[in-house]
């Protein structure tokens, strides 16, 4: 279905653009980056070569608290890595969404967004856009907190799905399977297969 797609590309979306000011609302920096992804495709024609690619990429990950994600998605397991697992592990699950997160920019489109007022309390916010194309809406939370660099995003959920969450679960089901070490070793057998 669209959405599944599409989906992925609004998570381009929030996250394209330099670094933010602290001073930035959240619903101004979603609003902004959306704006800098319209541009960078604009400018890139009906080809997206692998330089705008990778451009996307370095913008994704300046926008992404991955190690706020990767301590979420591996819950009770995080605290049981050492330092060096977990620095491994937030590299590596980083790199993986960094490679997935442009393989659909050709369903960036939607007819129209609409952002809803923002949930601020102290240093964490709520921002829900959904996104119309046709007679599909998709309706995405952005969950984020602020850090001394600006609002970063932690988690999104998507027509009430949780990223976050979702690898949370695959991940429990690996482990419980094998070993947090058989689960990790699959993911970098992933992203080398890239």
């Amino acid at each position: 279905m669209w959405y599944k797609s599409f989906t992925l590309v609004l998570l381009i979306t929030l996250f394209c653009g330099g670094t933010s000011r602290a001073t930035d609302s959240p619903l101004d920096l979603v609003k902004a980056r959306n704006l800098e992804v319209e541009s960078v495709l604009a400018a890139a024609g009906e080809e997206v070569d692998a330089e705008t690619k990778e451009k996307l990429k370095d913008i994704i990950n300046g926008f992404i608290d991955f190690e706020a994600l990767s301590r979420i998605a591996l819950g009770k397991h995080w605290e049981q890595r050492s330092e060096l697992e977990k620095t491994d592990f937030v590299k590596t699950f980083q790199q993986l969404i960094r490679n997935s997160s442009v393989k659909k920019l050709e369903v960036y489109k939607a007819d129209k967004i609409v952002y809803e007022a923002p949930e601020v309390k102290e240093d964490k916010a709520k921002v829900t856009t959904v996104a119309y194309k046709k007679r599909k809406q998709v309706e995405i939370l952005y969950k984020m907190h602020l850090l001394d660099s600006g609002w970063k995003v932690y988690d999104i959920e998507i027509d009430g799905a949780s990223t976050a969450r979702n690898y949370r679960e695959s991940f429990y089901k690996q482990i419980a399977k094998s070993s947090y070490d058989e689960m990790y070793k699959k993911l970098e057998k992933r992203l080398n297969s890239k």
